[in-house]
């Protein structure tokens, strides 16, 4: 009996610390430049980050080891002249878990992408996209939606349960 009630005050008091949420806008202004990154972002496993982000013309690389971003309805949105490389995140319920356009080169690997409108999102016909290693599954519309003139790879991609499709590729009218 004093055993349960000790693993009870333990986890009162421990509970707040365990609920408690970086912003991924917190973590990026925190970045210092790192692996050849203008800003590398460097998030702690089993951690909740919230929120979205905004990229312009810069460098940037996001190393999830497993941590899940809530981008409650936002996006992380690349545009001008950037790059960004993410890796290990599970990105979800987002309005696009990744938007990209303009001249961007992103880099995705070994990330969920769910419960999203989009998961992956590149309108940029001068950029390029790699995803490897990448589950896109239960997005509201598309898993991943591309300008038909986008360069993109797309390596070990499981896609499924998206409502209106895995993929979509738009055409310029």
């Amino acid at each position: 009996m004093k055993l349960f009630c000790l693993r009870q005050i333990i986890g009162l008091v421990f509970l707040p610390w365990f609920l408690h949420a970086h912003t991924l806008q917190e973590m990026y202004n925190q970045a210092i430049p790192g692996l050849g990154y203008d800003r590398l972002i460097e998030l702690e496993r089993d951690s909740i980050y919230t929120g979205g982000l905004i990229i312009s013309d810069e460098s940037v690389g996001i190393r999830g080891q497993g941590a899940l971003i809530d981008l409650q309805g936002s996006s992380i949105s690349v545009n001008g002249e950037s790059s960004i490389d993410i890796d290990g995140c599970i990105i979800l319920n987002g309005y696009n878990g990744l938007y990209a356009q303009d001249d961007v080169t992103a880099r995705i690997s070994r990330c969920t992408f769910y419960q999203n409108d989009i998961g992956i999102h590149f309108m940029s016909e001068y950029g390029y996209i790699e995803v490897v290693n990448t589950i896109l599954t239960n997005n509201f519309s598309y898993g991943f939606a591309c300008d038909e003139r986008s360069m993109r790879v797309l390596h070990y991609i499981d896609a499924y349960q998206n409502l209106l499709g895995d993929y979509m590729e738009w055409c310029p009218t």
